[in-house]
């Protein structure tokens, strides 16, 4: 009873530790005039094999009325620059821009003076699970590890969480790596993961020469993306052309076992979120219609056989998968990933889906029904 007593008040203690030291490291960095550092970030969807990194020269500046700062960023590909009022990303690939007014965007543009916000936010919340774990050694210098569980739950067999570690310099009270990770659902219904890991460093503060940021400028030959014209899908009630695909081992695919069912075609792509959401959603329609004259069909136009095995191994996809080329969509018009044409038991086009959304499994469902 005594060692149950004294770790209830060890956890009590030590989480009103961490909360105090999570509000002394926003403070800090929110009281400086500016500050310039580098940020290696790495992110992971559960869907990806590997990492994607990138190296971030970053310089925010919080003068003025803006709390969450102005900020600079410059990556490999693209730049993002908040002057307050619009965010301007620049594309070096193609020299296009992009204005926002949301200053995020996407992870890429979560600044230190984010997660300074998150950390203050963190802090106030009692009912958020706060553990400081054993100081942490790097090149042999101490740093402070609370990690931080904001929501851990098992819902239908699914374990889905928001945890993230900071790892602080005790002596600056700077941020020298976040952890970040998820799982949840997407806006779509989506079951995804992500991991993204800051990895700060080269910090300058309140430095005389500092670039200007209160107001975002776009170079003169940097241009609009072009716009593209909407693709027009097959029409309904027309013939459906000859489908062309090989199947993971190279053999083609033979249309003349699809006759007299219906044909539910996915175009797919490894990478992409949505992606993932409509195999998900094509597992619970197979399983529904399972031994009905229905067959589905995920297409593949640029991936290799390698890489869609592997991901269907991971993403457990139940349903059938090929490889074509992009002539396919020549046949069959669609204006991205994913896209479906649903064809009836006479080999006409019954209807085609744009993209992945969340009523798009009771629209197929009921138009499957519809065919039966």
């Amino acid at each position: 009873m005594l060692a149950l007593i004294c770790l209830i008040l060890f956890l009590f203690f030590s989480g009103d530790a961490c909360a105090q030291f999570l509000v002394k490291s926003s403070e800090k960095i929110k009281s400086l005039k500016n500050i310039s550092y580098t940020d290696i970030v790495e992110t992971k969807f559960s869907f990806q094999e590997d990492f994607y990194a990138d190296t971030l020269r970053s310089y925010i500046s919080f003068q003025d009325r803006f709390a969450d700062g102005r900020f600079f960023l410059k990556g490999r590909d693209i730049s993002y620059s908040f002057d307050g009022n619009r965010l301007v990303m620049l594309n070096f690939k193609d020299s296009t821009y992009n204005v926002e007014k949301d200053k995020v965007l996407n992870q890429d543009t979560r600044t230190l003076a984010y997660w300074a916000t998150k950390m203050q936010k963190l802090s106030a919340k009692m009912r958020v699970d706060r553990r400081e774990y054993q100081d942490t050694i790097i090149n042999g210098m101490q740093f402070a590890n609370i990690r931080i569980v904001e929501s851990d739950t098992i819902d239908n067999s699914e374990h889905f969480y928001n945890i993230s570690n900071y790892i602080i310099d005790k002596t600056t009270k700077f941020p020298i790596k976040i952890i970040s990770r998820f799982k949840g659902r997407g806006d779509d219904g989506t079951v995804f993961g992500l991991i993204e890991i800051h990895n700060y460093s080269k910090f300058v503060i309140n430095k005389k020469k500092f670039p200007d940021l209160s107001n975002t400028s776009i170079p003169s030959h940097f241009k609009l993306p072009v716009s593209r014209q909407p693709v027009v899908f097959l029409a309904n009630g027309t013939i459906a052309p000859t489908l062309h695909a090989r199947d993971l081992t190279g053999l083609e695919l033979d249309a003349k076992k699809q006759k007299g069912k219906i044909l539910l075609i996915n175009f797919s792509l490894i990478g992409c979120p949505h992606c993932v959401g409509a195999a998900q959603m094509l597992n619970r329609i197979n399983e529904k219609y399972l031994g009905k004259d229905l067959v589905i069909l995920n297409i593949y136009p640029i991936d290799t056989p390698e890489a869609i095995l592997k991901f269907d191994l991971k993403e457990n996809v139940k349903t059938s998968s090929y490889t074509s080329d992009r002539s396919i969509q020549k046949a069959f018009p669609f204006d991205g990933y994913p896209s479906f044409y649903l064809i009836d038991k006479q080999g006409r086009i019954a209807q085609s889906y744009d993209g992945f959304y969340k009523e798009l499994e009771d629209q197929i469902t009921k138009m499957i029904e519809s065919l039966l």
